[in-house]
């Protein structure tokens, strides 16, 4: 998958960094998300959705700390919105935080009856590998 790098600046969103990549949107949690920190990393993604049709997200999650309950719940309400128009490859993961991400996938296939793909990898490398064959199906979704 060829990626325009180009004219996205960086997200300032605390401590964490986000990176638009063309319609890949690459998160670098460092420590705990609080809400106002999931509604700017939310925007981001909206942004992405409006401009492509879709939204690929890249997730390392090496030095994540916890998610609130509320940026937990802002989140999973965009994902639900969107759930056939995503893709999440997360790396880095620690075994509670994969545990939480499935539970949001879980709650979004149960409630908009759609399962966003995603999938858990264990370097950078796999999982834009996995991401790049995410793009025709989520295309032919649009």
């Amino acid at each position: 998958m060829s990626v325009e790098r180009a004219p996205y600046p960086p997200v300032e969103m605390g401590p964490h960094r986000v990176q638009r990549e063309g319609p890949v949107v690459h998160v670098v949690i460092r420590g705990d998300t609080s809400l106002a920190e999931m509604r700017t990393l939310v925007s981001v993604y909206q942004a992405t959705v409006d401009e492509f049709g879709y939204l690929l997200i890249l997730l390392d999650m090496t030095a994540s700390g916890d998610l609130t309950t509320p940026a937990r719940q802002h989140v999973t309400q965009f994902v639900q919105a969107h759930a056939t128009k995503l893709a999440a490859a997360v790396y880095g993961t620690t075994f509670y935080l994969r545990i939480t991400l499935e539970l949001i996938s879980r709650s979004v296939r149960v409630l908009a009856r759609h399962t966003p793909a995603m999938a858990f990898h264990a370097t950078e490398t796999e999982a834009r590998r996995w991401l790049a064959e995410q793009v025709r199906p989520l295309r032919a979704k649009g």
